[in-house]
């Protein structure tokens, strides 16, 4: 008879747990209106009910449960109003990388460039890489190769010369992406 009188108690113990649980939750959420959130507080209000369990004993659990899960929803509404507000987002958010189109074109137009750098003569070729992709001044180009200046900047003319007729070859413009 001792064991069947702690088995009634136990799912007694059960059934009053599970109402406590589910009368808390509608408590929390009908004052939150986040089912989530609500859930989040009540399980929280276990959690300190059975660490103040551990160091003092409760004679009612559900008027503390209840208290403690009053003042977690108050502290969630004040997290709220300290948070700063959410940036609103606009409808299409612009990603700052090319579209594939793009590169795929750009991929095209460097390789139509290179291939018409290895046939450019060498002088010209030399003499374009260093003014136009290493930047250095005309004068030192010209110094350097024992020209004049009027020679080094004719060579570059023609280098992009040759180099738009090689785009225009592969009906490609100059400067038209799309």
């Amino acid at each position: 008879m001792n064991d069947m009188s702690a088995v009634v108690n136990r799912r007694v113990a059960a059934a009053e747990e599970a109402e406590l649980r589910r009368a808390l939750y509608r408590f929390v959420t009908g004052r939150l209106n986040d089912r989530t959130e609500g859930e989040d507080i009540v399980q929280e209000t276990y959690l300190r009910l059975y660490a103040y369990r551990r160091t003092r004993p409760i004679l009612e659990a559900a008027p503390f449960c209840f208290a403690v899960a009053r003042n977690l929803v108050a502290d969630h509404f004040r997290r709220l109003r300290t948070r700063p507000p959410a940036a609103e987002l606009a409808e299409s958010i612009v990603c700052p990388m090319p579209r594939s189109e793009e590169v795929l074109d750009y991929r095209q137009r460097v390789d139509i460039l290179v291939a018409a750098l290895k046939v450019m003569p060498p002088l010209r070729r030399e003499i374009f890489l260093r003014r136009r992709l290493d930047g250095v001044p005309g004068d030192t180009v010209a110094a350097d190769l024992g020209m004049t200046r009027a020679a080094v900047d004719k060579h570059c003319t023609r280098a992009l010369t040759d180099l738009r007729h090689a785009l225009e070859r592969r009906g490609l413009l100059p400067g038209n992406t799309a």
